[in-house]
Protein backbone atom coordinates (compact mmCIF):
# COMPACT_ATOMS: atom_id res chain seq x y z
CA UNK A 1 0.00 0.00 0.00
CA UNK A 2 2.86 2.39 0.81
CA UNK A 3 4.38 1.71 -2.63
CA UNK A 4 1.07 2.62 -4.25
CA UNK A 5 0.93 5.94 -2.34
CA UNK A 6 4.56 6.67 -3.23
CA UNK A 7 3.92 5.89 -6.91
CA UNK A 8 0.82 8.10 -6.90
CA UNK A 9 2.80 10.94 -5.30
CA UNK A 10 5.59 10.64 -7.85
CA UNK A 11 3.06 10.58 -10.69
CA UNK A 12 1.34 13.71 -9.33
CA UNK A 13 4.68 15.49 -9.03
CA UNK A 14 5.60 14.57 -12.60
CA UNK A 15 2.24 15.74 -13.95
CA UNK A 16 2.49 19.01 -12.04
CA UNK A 17 6.04 19.57 -13.33
CA UNK A 18 4.95 18.82 -16.90
CA UNK A 19 2.01 21.22 -16.57
CA UNK A 20 4.25 24.01 -15.28
CA UNK A 21 6.75 23.35 -18.07
CA UNK A 22 4.02 23.54 -20.72
CA UNK A 23 2.49 26.68 -19.18
CA UNK A 24 5.87 28.42 -18.97
CA UNK A 25 6.59 27.54 -22.58
CA UNK A 26 3.46 29.26 -23.88
CA UNK A 27 4.22 32.37 -25.90
CA UNK A 28 4.87 35.04 -23.26
CA UNK A 29 4.46 37.82 -25.84
CA UNK A 30 0.93 36.71 -26.69
CA UNK A 31 0.00 36.54 -22.98
CA UNK A 32 1.47 39.98 -22.28
CA UNK A 33 -0.15 41.54 -25.35
CA UNK A 34 -3.58 40.17 -24.39
CA UNK A 35 -3.19 41.39 -20.82
CA UNK A 36 -1.99 44.82 -22.02
CA UNK A 37 -5.10 45.16 -24.20
CA UNK A 38 -7.34 44.29 -21.24
CA UNK A 39 -5.54 46.58 -18.77
CA UNK A 40 -4.36 49.46 -21.00
CA UNK A 41 -6.41 52.29 -19.43
CA UNK A 42 -5.41 51.29 -15.90
CA UNK A 43 -1.76 50.69 -16.86
CA UNK A 44 -1.64 54.12 -18.51
CA UNK A 45 -3.06 55.81 -15.39
CA UNK A 46 -0.57 54.00 -13.14
CA UNK A 47 2.37 54.88 -15.43
CA UNK A 48 1.41 58.55 -15.62
CA UNK A 49 0.91 58.72 -11.85
CA UNK A 50 4.32 57.15 -11.19
CA UNK A 51 6.07 59.41 -13.71
CA UNK A 52 4.48 62.43 -12.00
CA UNK A 53 6.03 61.31 -8.70
CA UNK A 54 2.90 59.74 -7.21
CA UNK A 55 2.39 56.25 -5.91
CA UNK A 56 0.33 53.52 -7.54
CA UNK A 57 0.43 49.77 -7.79
CA UNK A 58 0.11 47.62 -10.87
CA UNK A 59 -3.21 46.07 -11.91
CA UNK A 60 -3.96 42.52 -10.82
CA UNK A 61 -1.80 40.01 -12.67
CA UNK A 62 1.18 42.32 -13.09
CA UNK A 63 4.03 41.67 -10.65
CA UNK A 64 5.67 45.07 -10.56
CA UNK A 65 5.51 48.69 -11.68
CA UNK A 66 8.79 50.60 -11.42
CA UNK A 67 10.06 53.92 -12.77
CA UNK A 68 13.34 53.95 -14.68
CA UNK A 69 14.16 57.47 -15.81
CA UNK A 70 11.40 58.57 -18.18
CA UNK A 71 9.79 55.14 -18.46
CA UNK A 72 7.78 52.71 -16.35
CA UNK A 73 8.22 48.94 -16.53
CA UNK A 74 5.41 46.57 -15.66
CA UNK A 75 6.66 43.03 -15.04
CA UNK A 76 4.30 40.24 -16.02
CA UNK A 77 6.23 37.02 -15.63
CA UNK A 78 9.48 35.14 -15.59
CA UNK A 79 10.87 31.68 -15.80
CA UNK A 80 14.12 29.95 -15.07
CA UNK A 81 16.75 29.56 -12.42
CA UNK A 82 20.07 31.26 -11.82
CA UNK A 83 21.96 32.16 -14.95
CA UNK A 84 19.22 30.81 -17.22
CA UNK A 85 16.33 33.15 -16.44
CA UNK A 86 13.89 35.18 -18.55
CA UNK A 87 11.61 38.04 -17.56
CA UNK A 88 8.87 39.62 -19.64
CA UNK A 89 6.44 42.50 -19.43
CA UNK A 90 5.82 45.92 -20.93
CA UNK A 91 7.54 49.26 -20.74
CA UNK A 92 5.71 52.57 -21.06
CA UNK A 93 7.71 55.35 -22.70
CA UNK A 94 5.80 58.58 -23.36
CA UNK A 95 8.50 59.50 -25.89
CA UNK A 96 7.58 56.33 -27.84
CA UNK A 97 11.25 55.30 -27.97
CA UNK A 98 12.00 51.59 -27.45
CA UNK A 99 12.68 50.72 -23.81
CA UNK A 100 13.65 47.34 -22.43
CA UNK A 101 13.69 45.53 -19.09
CA UNK A 102 14.32 47.88 -16.15
CA UNK A 103 14.50 50.90 -18.46
CA UNK A 104 17.23 49.43 -20.66
CA UNK A 105 18.17 51.94 -23.38
CA UNK A 106 17.76 50.12 -26.67
CA UNK A 107 20.05 52.52 -28.57
CA UNK A 108 22.33 50.41 -30.73
CA UNK A 109 19.99 47.43 -30.71
CA UNK A 110 19.74 45.53 -33.98
CA UNK A 111 16.46 45.01 -35.83
CA UNK A 112 15.15 41.51 -35.11
CA UNK A 113 11.83 40.06 -36.22
CA UNK A 114 9.16 42.66 -35.53
CA UNK A 115 11.33 44.50 -32.99
CA UNK A 116 14.87 45.07 -31.76
CA UNK A 117 17.45 42.91 -30.03
CA UNK A 118 20.06 44.25 -27.60
CA UNK A 119 22.93 41.92 -26.73
CA UNK A 120 25.46 42.48 -23.98
CA UNK A 121 29.04 42.81 -25.17
CA UNK A 122 31.22 40.07 -23.74
CA UNK A 123 28.22 38.35 -22.14
CA UNK A 124 25.09 36.38 -22.84
CA UNK A 125 22.42 38.80 -21.59
CA UNK A 126 19.96 39.93 -24.23
CA UNK A 127 16.75 41.91 -24.40
CA UNK A 128 14.16 41.73 -27.17
CA UNK A 129 11.73 44.65 -27.49
CA UNK A 130 8.71 44.99 -29.73
CA UNK A 131 6.32 47.93 -30.23
CA UNK A 132 2.76 47.07 -29.14
CA UNK A 133 0.93 50.42 -29.05
CA UNK A 134 1.90 54.10 -28.96
CA UNK A 135 4.29 54.40 -26.02
CA UNK A 136 4.07 50.69 -25.11
CA UNK A 137 6.75 48.08 -25.71
CA UNK A 138 6.88 44.38 -24.95
CA UNK A 139 10.20 43.26 -23.47
CA UNK A 140 11.75 39.89 -22.87
CA UNK A 141 15.04 39.83 -21.00
CA UNK A 142 17.19 36.70 -20.94
CA UNK A 143 20.13 36.18 -18.64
Amino acid sequence: MKKLHLAAGVLCALLLSAGLWIWAGRDPRARVEARLAADLPQLTRVAQTLLAGGTAGPPTGWTGADVYGESVCFDYGGWGFGASTSYWGVAYAPSDRPVGFQGLDMAGAAPSGEGWLWEEKDGDNRCYVEWLAPGWYYYEMRF
